[in-house]
């Protein structure tokens, strides 16, 4: 292999080191931060609803004339409603989790990549030293 062809070779391992290094640290960086935003506005949410809903259920205790049997209706009625919207919660962060997971597989995948066309582009440069030390001598 010619030095110039090896020079090259090693620029454009360089150049696609470069490309993967900058979509791995922005792509996927961005895409990981965006989801855990996610969860943390699907969080909000929930705590939102769950105090409209305590605030409904103590609102609905409250009125005159309920009778004890009333009450613990009511009450259930409203637990179930909470727990039936943190069921709904739970069941989307998990699949953003998931989201999470692959964005975490594939930076590590292009980690990996990178790590390879390095070592491929050192042992390049290095085949050339011998090569042309070769040739010297």
């Amino acid at each position: 292999m010619t030095k110039k062809l090896t020079i090259s070779i090693c620029k454009q391992i360089a150049k696609l080191s470069f490309k993967i290094e900058e979509m791995k640290d922005e792509g996927v960086y961005n895409e990981i931060s965006a989801l855990e935003e996610k969860i943390s506005d699907l969080e909000s949410e929930l705590d939102d609803t769950i105090e409209g809903l305590t605030d409904q259920r103590d609102e609905a205790l409250e009125e005159e004339g309920i009778t004890e049997a009333d009450r613990a209706k009511v009450s259930k009625s409203f637990d179930s409603k909470i727990e039936k919207a943190k069921e709904a919660t739970d069941r989307k962060i998990e699949k953003i989790r998931e989201e999470i997971e692959k964005a975490e597989e594939l930076q590590s995948y292009l980690e990996d990549t990178m790590s390879t066309l390095i070592t491929a582009a050192e042992e390049l440069a290095g085949n050339m030293e011998y090569e042309f030390d070769a040739y010297a001598a």
